[in-house]
């Protein structure tokens, strides 16, 4: 099975059991052991190769066990996105709550509720309580308690809702803090591994960000990035792409010519070059939550969906707050309070105007000249 099917049919798999996808989908291999593996590394294949009929440039992972997890965990995300994004959308598609599934599972017993996915697929859950914020302005910070506590409380709310639909704390409400809280997840993933120094870590890295190995099929995070190209006219999708393969090939050759050739050997500290290509990542990145959150407001101000729009825009706005804290403390400037208009549930209460500008002047985009659909 080629990288592209493998993660292709987990992701089909999961959305086929909430009855959204092609019967036909090839099933996937099934990994029993919940965590992450550390297998050898095979280092022997070049980084990319070209697929002449699709005409798109290829990760080939150092082991593909190394980010069979990562698949699995966006493929519970997709389901949870399916299910979501379906006609028959209801509150029991919440699943009560985290409590009620097994976190010692490593696949979804109830792949119709967001609380198995979540709890049940690949040791996810776990894995977000764990993760720690490696970015430099909020390094050490346990977020993924903070993520993990925002999913369970959506997913438990989101059971016992009686609010219209659009409506705040409505199920759609929920179900919008519950995929942009995984989305948080798998960018903060994202940069840990990618300021890792590991083969491993690399490949966890890439995992997390979603896309088909053969860069076809953009799925989670890279599926958001997507969105944001076809609906701003940026290319955000190559460029990230290709800092990603491109990144692959110097840890590498990085690691190669230090004599480290262990699939966790890692190097301390990160080389120069490696390290400017994880900034590349994450301001690329910053700047797709950026846009993604004015598009949001763009649609808060038209008056659509005025209650999901605003918790869509918190929600990235969330993301975003160390990053807008960071550089309020590097120019001088207040930023964040302007910012701080979305914490609250009255839409009226929100100056679009004055947030819009506040992502121009932090990363130069001009949201409403950029996003036409």
């Amino acid at each position: 099975m080629s990288t592209r099917s493998t993660f292709a049919a987990f992701a089909a798999t999961l959305v086929l059991a909430a009855g959204c996808a092609d019967p036909a989908a090839p099933a996937a291999t099934t990994d029993t052991k919940g965590g992450d593996s550390s297998a050898d590394a095979t280092t022997g294949d070049a980084s990319t190769s070209t697929d002449a009929a699709a005409g798109t440039k290829t990760y080939k992972p150092f082991a593909f066990t190394n980010l069979e997890n990562q698949i699995k965990r966006v493929g519970a995300y997709e389901a949870i996105q399916a299910l979501r994004k379906g006609a028959e959308f209801a509150p029991a598609h919440f699943g009560e709550s985290c409590a009620k599934w097994s976190p010692s599972a490593s696949t979804a017993s109830d792949p119709k509720k967001f609380g198995s996915l979540y709890v049940e697929t690949a040791s996810l859950q776990a894995k977000v309580q764990g993760r720690k914020d490696a970015h430099a302005d909020n390094a050490g910070a346990a977020i993924g308690l903070a993520i993990d506590a925002s999913v369970c409380s959506a997913i438990a709310a989101g059971h016992s809702t009686t609010a219209p639909r659009k409506a705040v704390h409505s199920i759609d409400w929920h179900g919008q803090v519950v995929a942009k809280s995984l989305l948080q997840f798998f960018y903060v993933s994202l940069h840990h591994y990618m300021v890792s120094g590991s083969r491993k870590g690399y490949d966890e890295g890439v995992g997390y960000y979603g896309m088909a190995l053969d860069g076809s099929e953009p799925l989670g995070l890279a599926g958001t990035v997507a969105s944001r190209d076809a609906n701003c006219g940026t290319t955000y999708g190559q460029q990230l792409w290709s800092l990603l393969l491109d990144g692959r090939s110097k840890l590498d050759a990085a690691l190669t010519k230090a004599g480290k050739t262990g699939n966790e050997d890692a190097l301390t500290p990160l080389p120069a070059d490696l390290a400017a290509n994880a900034a590349e990542i994450e301001t690329r990145l910053q700047e797709v939550f950026a846009l993604s959150l004015g598009r949001e407001l763009k649609e808060l101000a038209a008056g659509k969906d005025p209650a999901i729009k605003l918790i869509e825009a918190r929600m990235f706005w969330t993301i975003l707050k160390p990053r807008i804290a960071a550089f309020d403390q590097n120019k001088g400037t207040q930023h964040a309070a302007t910012f701080a208009q979305l914490a609250g549930d009255d839409p009226a209460a929100v100056k679009t105007d004055a947030i819009l500008a506040a992502i121009k002047a932090i990363w130069g985009l001009d949201v409403v000249a950029l996003c036409k659909t």
